[in-house]
């Protein structure tokens, strides 16, 4: 999988690469934007590999489709896509329990130079659920790759890059 940035909003759009030849363009849209571009081969191994901090998956319910959004270093705000609305993960969902601004997923180094992954609510009146407890208000958990959270009637799970054994 290969992630470029949006030209209009600089979101990443990831895809597959591999469905495409050399000569080729590869047409893309946006998932925070709606902006349709494309990319030919050769510019697509022009832009620079984003680094893999993990993956957001919005599991599919009745408000909306399975959704995937990738993590980036420092804070990823997390809401309900609405028009005006400035987070870093906008879930396109009906869901109103899901508030513009729900909850931050914060991805840091520790004091041994790891990589970690918190999550705290924005203070969300719906709550942000971690393993079935509800977040305190000023409360922060550390995650782990496959951790299921729920905000609001939305659920998503963290998926984290696969590492060589060599790292552990």
């Amino acid at each position: 999988m290969k992630r470029v940035l949006c030209p209009r909003c600089d979101g990443y759009v990831t895809f597959n690469e591999q469905r495409c030849d050399e000569g080729m363009a590869i047409h893309l849209v946006c998932p925070h934007c709606g902006k349709n571009f494309s990319l030919l081969y050769e510019e697509i191994f022009m832009h620079p590999d984003v680094p893999d901090y993990g993956t957001l998956v919005v599991l599919e319910n009745n408000c909306c489709e399975r959704q995937e959004y990738p993590l980036s270093w420092g804070e990823n705000v997390i809401g309900r896509r609405n028009k005006g609305t400035d987070v870093d993960i906008a879930i396109e969902s009906s869901d109103a329990d899901l508030e513009r601004r729900h909850c931050i997923i914060q991805v840091g180094s520790n004091r041994n130079g790891e990589t970690v992954y918190t999550l705290r609510d924005c203070s969300a009146r719906a709550g942000t659920y971690f393993r079935q407890n509800r977040l305190g208000k000023h409360e922060q958990v550390r995650l782990d790759d496959g951790d299921v959270v729920s905000i609001g009637g939305t659920t998503f799970i963290l998926y984290l890059p696969a590492h060589d054994e060599e790292d552990k």
